[in-house]
């Protein structure tokens, strides 16, 4: 007998046939997906964070491991340290929002220019300007400038899917809500129908930020992700710790930037 009741239920869940708690959201929350979005942006961010980070990454089917430590403050300083296991520098980019340096050890050259997006992707493959970067990296995508369009409950993920489009229906994108904390999970940006971003965070600090990161851009073969571990949320970052200057004797390249056309509205 209890093995046939255990049948009826589990046909019940596969066929979406038989009402459980599960597949019904939690009360007493936003039914609009204009009220559940701003909702969950209304969280307020953590002000910093800085600490040591694992870094695992694929770019062009290349794997790359590091220590990184990490410096982010809003509204766009940021700094990346690749290190080795006994924390000697490897590589560094570092930006106060406007300018921004990055060198290997040992290099000939030391690159310096305009805080642009693919300037500050030269360590760490994640192409934005410094203020989403940040935010991005506290807990908070970039967000298409456009109304939600609709919500949906996934009973599967624990979490409502908001879905943006632009008014030429060129860009879209889907944004999870976490039931329980009405955070952001994950969000999944696409032009024409494909994937160009999506992020997803997880292990959410107590402070703020997700200890979790993972990113990926098909176009350009990157899948990474960066595990927060021993880290600071909410200090003041003096000034000085974004300042970086070219090694002695190195040849300094001003980088350009290429053009914002066609980017994300």
């Amino acid at each position: 007998m209890l093995r046939q009741l255990s049948a009826i239920f589990t046909a019940c869940i596969i066929l979406n046939g038989c009402s459980t708690s599960q597949s019904r959201p939690p009360p007493g929350l936003p039914t609009s997906a204009q009220a559940m979005l701003a909702k969950a942006m209304s969280w307020p961010l953590a002000k910093s964070v800085q600490g040591m980070s694992r870094l695992e990454a694929y770019v062009d089917g290349v794997a790359r491991k590091a220590h990184v430590l990490v410096r982010a403050e809003r509204p766009g300083r940021v700094q990346f340290q690749a290190l080795t296991p006994s924390l000697d520098l490897i590589a560094v980019t570092s930006t106060d929002g406007r300018r921004f340096t990055s060198f290997e050890r040992g290099a000939p050259r030391c690159f310096v220019g305009r805080a642009c997006a693919e300037n500050l992707a030269r360590l760490v493959p994640i192409e934005m300007p410094p203020n989403q970067l940040v935010d991005t990296l506290l807990g908070r995508p970039p967000l298409l400038k456009s109304k939600p369009v609709s919500m949906r409950w996934e009973p599967q993920r624990r979490a409502f899917r908001i879905e943006l489009r632009d008014p030429s229906g060129t860009w879209t994108q889907r944004v999870w809500v976490d039931a329980k904390t009405q955070r952001i999970r994950a969000s999944v940006l696409s032009r024409g129908g494909k994937t160009v971003l999506s992020i997803a965070y997880g292990d959410w600090l107590k402070q703020g930020p997700p200890s979790v990161m993972r990113l990926k851009i098909p176009h350009r073969k990157v899948d990474m992700s960066l595990h927060l571990r021993e880290v600071t949320v909410g200090d003041d970052i003096d000034d000085d710790d974004f300042v970086v200057e070219c090694p002695s004797g190195s040849e300094i390249v001003e980088l350009p930037c290429a053009t914002t056309a066609g980017e994300q509205p």
